[in-house]
């Protein structure tokens, strides 16, 4: 017997809440705490409360050059690993919070990465990185994840950076803000470290060559630790040469919930994906739409629709897994519904804490190494069009919502047919057309019992449910690309379907008909696609000998890096075409919380 999808949004993360403050409930109870009062509330969510930490390739980049990066959500009372929000945000602000940036990093496990360009007409000076989940914004923004990168503006004026090194030396001593000192938060001395032991397979090594690196993770005792870690190697010039104990990010502060007097969170953790909610509300009266069934679609040749409900607030949620950015449509299932307006929530944090970067002060001993790195960009971005483009990583194929048709008909197979009504009739099989009320219906017949359904079936034009069916009927056969029938009767969450037909343009974007304007139809950018470092095979002399300049100032970024339960991994990159120093550095946790950090020297001659 076939067996729908059943998908319920809104009850998944009630039942989930339920699970999690049942334990909480009985707890409260027993020990005679008034359940909901601002103390025991607090306390409640305390358990559950995220902190995150971010890790970039480097510290000092030019503009115009990308930042890759990694977070990784943790527990804040353990300072372990957890697997609770999906989603983390990601912001790149400017001395006045104003986000230069803004990324949604979809987190797999614990960890997620992603990478931004620094904008071309940014002046000089420190940026700050925040990362922060819809679940920590129930906590002030003082304890979000708040990291300082330099940036330096080539073009602008750079000489008012460089400082003498004995008045950096005075500065390191007072701790005065710079990119030396880029991470912000409370420094705990935390006695359970990993040791990461590094080692080259050679003292030196020429350009384009093959460099092997061994990574030796260990415990206080010698033992050898499992664990995941990130690795980047770049130029020394551009990277903190100031790693000793790694600070604790400023996400993991003490503070308060912000809605302790409340009974519930403001803010949902993201559980299965990234959450697009808001509320819906008649444009005339300004009642919201109270318990009813809305959909979310995708405009595509894939259709993916997702069906929940209003409640008593007019409020929504819908459960995002897809990245990238795709047009979506938002509208009652009830056709009758009409004069709405659907206000979907901001997900980035308007509010912000008062961390400041501090001004960049860059050593005069440095000035070399800037100036090779502006160089270095410059060469590489001239080169770049002629270059192998930084790969996306491959995600899973998505398949129509409904699963595997009965029937899939191509319009290329058959004659030029002028309208659909002519192809539904002459050759979509078990569909027919129904004049009622003066008006042409569709049916579908139920292939389990070979009679016509009662009810209308679901019909979708390019993902997207369409309830005008005279509007549909109309469309120009030419611009079909494909249909596809389900004979069955389809139950997704609460929402029964006599059938499902969909039909699929050649375009996949709703051009082939008169949309309507009232309904809520916008481009939304979910998760970031993911991307994957461009790292150059020069393992053959033809590859060897390309006449491409490669003068990258980041040779090596990996965030996905494991060591097995010896403790040991071994990581494989090709040097550029350049002669430099280039600084080791790896970060890594283990699953019990412990983490360690260790750099080492390459050098290319």
């Amino acid at each position: 017997m076939y067996k729908p999808e059943v998908n319920s949004k809104v009850k998944t993360y009630i039942s989930l809440y339920v699970l999690h403050f049942i334990a909480l409930v009985v707890t409260l109870t027993l020990t005679n705490l008034e359940l909901f009062s601002r103390n025991s509330y607090a306390a409640s969510m305390e358990p559950y409360k995220e902190s995150i930490i971010l890790n970039t390739d480097r510290d000092i980049y030019i503009t115009g050059e990308n930042v890759w990066f990694e977070v990784i959500t943790i527990n804040a009372a353990t300072k372990a690993p957890v697997s609770l929000s999906k989603v983390v945000y990601v912001e790149f602000l400017d001395k006045n919070n104003f986000p230069l940036k803004q990324l949604k990093v979809s987190v797999e496990g614990c960890s997620g990465s992603s990478v931004f360009s620094i904008p071309e007409n940014l002046v000089s000076g420190n940026y700050v990185i925040r990362a922060y989940t819809n679940w920590m914004r129930n906590w002030p923004a003082d304890l979000y994840c708040h990291q300082t990168i330099s940036v330096i503006n080539p073009f602008g004026d750079i000489e008012s950076l460089f400082l003498q090194t004995s008045y950096m030396q005075a500065v390191s001593k007072n701790d005065s803000p710079g990119f030396v000192n880029n991470i912000s938060g409370v420094k705990e001395v935390n006695t359970a470290k990993i040791n990461y032991q590094i080692k080259l397979n050679k003292a030196e090594f020429t350009s384009k060559e093959k460099v092997v690196i061994q990574i030796t993770a260990t415990d206080n005792t010698g033992a050898p630790v499992e664990s995941d870690l990130s690795i980047s190697v770049a130029k020394t010039g551009i990277v903190n040469t100031k790693i000793g104990e790694e600070p604790d990010s400023a996400s993991l502060r003490e503070g308060s919930i912000i809605n302790s007097g409340k009974n519930a969170p403001d803010f949902l953790p993201e559980l299965e994906g990234h959450l697009v909610y808001g509320n819906i509300k008649m444009k005339e009266s300004g009642e919201p739409l109270k318990n009813s069934g809305l959909s979310l679609s995708f405009v595509g040749k894939v259709a993916r629709c997702q069906f929940s409900g209003t409640n008593d607030k007019g409020e929504f949620y819908f459960v995002v897994r897809e990245p990238g950015i795709s047009e979506i449509v938002i509208q009652p299932i009830n056709p009758d519904f009409t004069g709405y307006y659907v206000d979907l929530k901001q997900p980035f944090n308007s509010s912000f804490s008062n961390f400041q970067p501090g001004a960049l002060l860059v050593d005069s001993s440095n000035i070399d190494a800037i100036n090779n790195a502006v160089i270095s960009m410059q060469i590489n971005n001239l080169y770049e069009p002629f270059r192998q483009k930084t790969p996306e990583i491959q995600n899973r194929v998505i398949p129509d919502f409904f699963g595997k048709p009965e029937n899939s008909i191509l319009m290329s197979d058959y004659i030029e047919l002028s309208s659909l009504r002519e192809v539904v009739k002459e050759i979509i099989p078990n569909v027919y057309t129904l004049k009622q009320n003066g008006k042409y219906e569709l049916k579908l017949i139920n292939k389990l019992k070979s009679l016509p359904f009662e009810n209308k079936p679901l019909v979708l034009i390019d993902g997207v449910p369409i309830y005008d069916f005279e509007k549909v009927l109309i469309i120009n056969s030419k611009e079909i690309e494909k249909a596809d029938i389900l004979n069955k009767r389809y139950f997704f969450s609460e929402n029964v379907f006599d059938g499902i037909l969909s039909f699929i343009t050649k375009k996949g974007n709703l051009s082939a008909m008169e949309f309507d304007n009232t309904i809520f139809r916008q481009v939304y950018e979910a998760c970031q696609t993911g991307k994957v470092f461009y790292s150059p095979d020069y393992s053959t002399d033809r590859l060897k000998e390309s006449r491409i300049p490669d003068y990258r100032n980041t040779l090596y970024w990996n965030p996905d890096i494991h060591t097995t339960k010896d403790g040991k991994v071994y990581v494989e990159l090709f040097t550029s075409d350049e002669t430099s120093e280039y600084t080791i550095v790896v970060k890594g946790m283990a699953e019990d919380g412990k983490t360690g950090i260790s750099t080492a020297t390459l050098i290319v001659r």
